[in-house]
Order: structure tokens, then sequence, then C-alpha cells
């Protein structure tokens, strides 16, 4: 084993494959200390350097931090270690499970683009997702009522456009009454009791585009619904008597927000 031998700079980076910034970091947080020579400043760097450089590379392909990797060269017993590579372990698992649920959202939304083009102002039959009732605020913009949605959401990994539901109810005379739930999508078939779902088997499905660049002050859902009602009756549908609508996507043309809603009105089963 040659431990006597010393390494420049640019032998050390291409040994290791790491960057010159790298490599000051490293210096610059004690994680290595190379001999200085006086007559020019050039740093050379011994077999134990180049080892300790690899072990940090080890431990940080393993999620530990500079910080930590100082503390194990310090001293560390084997209980200890076992301990913080576990609690690393949860760590990237609970990262990885936050990304799992990312990924699913990116593709639903995906999805939903292309959903726009084949349902946008067209009515279809289609189930309504199961959703939980998590509570309610007054309207969408009760923005002091928000700390309660909040309550009932993952910040990590959910939106608030996505915890919201406007329902409204109506007769034949027209609308009755309208309430903002927060609503909590749920994967499962299994509901648990003494909770309160939203659970509709057949609904009448269109998507409709809303927001500043489409209609101004014009309320596109009610419009929406009034055509709904003469298609349920040309199907032979008898209705409910709610509607649910939600925000799946927003993007922007010439400053103005476009907003495209995914509108339900529950049929009767038969």
């Amino acid at each position: 084993m040659e431990e006597n031998n010393t390494y420049k700079t640019g032998q050390v980076l291409e040994i290791l494959g790491v960057s010159r910034d790298a490599l000051r970091y490293y210096e610059e947080k004690g994680i290595i200390k190379p001999d200085q020579k006086e007559e020019n400043n050039y740093r050379e760097y011994n077999f134990y350097d180049i080892y300790t450089l690899m072990v940090t590379d080890f431990y940080k392909k393993r999620n530990l931090s500079i910080k930590e990797v100082k503390k194990l060269q310090a001293g560390s017993e084997i209980d200890k270690l076992e301990s913080l590579l576990g609690e690393k372990a949860r760590d990237l698992e609970a990262s990885i499970r936050n990304k799992e649920y990312m990924l699913r959202k990116i593709n639903e939304t995906k999805e939903f683009c292309k959903d726009i083009k084949k349902h946008l102002n067209n009515y279809s039959l289609r189930k309504l997702p199961t959703y939980e009732i998590k509570g309610e605020i007054s309207d969408f913009d009760s923005f002091l009522e928000y700390p309660v949605i909040l309550k009932n959401m993952d910040l990590i990994k959910e939106d608030i456009l996505s915890k919201i539901m406007r329902m409204f109810t109506f007769d034949e005379t027209g609308f009755m009454d309208t309430k903002m739930y927060i609503v909590e999508k749920i994967e499962s078939n299994e509901k648990e009791k003494n909770k309160v779902y939203l659970d509709y088997s057949t609904c009448i499905y269109i998507i409709v585009e809303d927001g500043r660049y489409q209609n101004g002050a014009e309320d596109i859902k009610y419009k929406a619904f009034s055509s709904g009602l003469k298609w349920a009756e040309e199907q032979g549908l008898e209705l409910e008597g709610v509607v649910f609508a939600n925000t799946r996507l927003i993007t922007y043309l010439d400053n103005k927000e476009r907003v495209f809603l995914e509108i339900f009105i529950p049929v009767k089963k038969k």
C-alpha cells in the first residue's frame, strides 16, 4: 500500500471524479486537510485524504449530510450508526411516498388535459369519484376561513384548490342553496362509519371553461347547469337535485386565467 505517495489536485479530481468546487468544499468543511507547500501554495493529498473522500462519498450516497459525516469521523458506535441509517431510511421512504403521490397527481392532470378535448362543453355520463366531506367554508372567497382547509390537508403533498368543491341544490323553481365543501378524494372502496361521503354512481358530466379570459363576470356554472337540465330531459334522466363543481386546471392567456371545471349532476337510480 503506497500510503506515502502524494497527489496533486488535478490527479485527485481524476481519481475520484469530483469537481474542483466539491474538493474545495470538503476542505472548507474540514473533511480533509491536505498539506500545502509554502513555496507555491500547491496542495498535496495523501492516501488518507483520498480514502476519507471515498468514505464521505459512501455515506453521501446513503443520504448523510456533511455534518453527519464529520460526526462519524469523530467516532460513532455501530448502534448509533444503525439508528442514524434507520432514520435516513424512514425519511427517504416518506420522500418516495410524496414523490409517488406527486407523480400520480401529475398524471391525473395530464389525463385531464386530454379529457378537455373530449368533454369540453360535451355532456356524457360518468361516476362521481368518492369524496369524504371533511368540513365546509362559506364561499370560495372566504379566505379568512381557509385555516379550516389547512387543518384538513397535508401541506407538503396537497393543494388548496383540490380540497374544495362547490355544491348547489336545486328544484323545479331553480337553485335553492350552495355550499363549499372541504373534501378528500377516497381511492379505495372501503368507507368508515360515522363519516360523510359524496358517492354517486351516475352523473351527467361536463367540462366547462370559466375565468376572466373566457367569461368576464359571467358565471358559466349556472349556464352549464341550465343546458345540462335540457340534456337530462332529452335523455329521459331524473336528477337528484344537486350539482357538484370543482376546479381541475388553471392556465393563463393574455394575463387572464382560464379555469377548467368539472361539473357533476347526479342522476337518480332507476
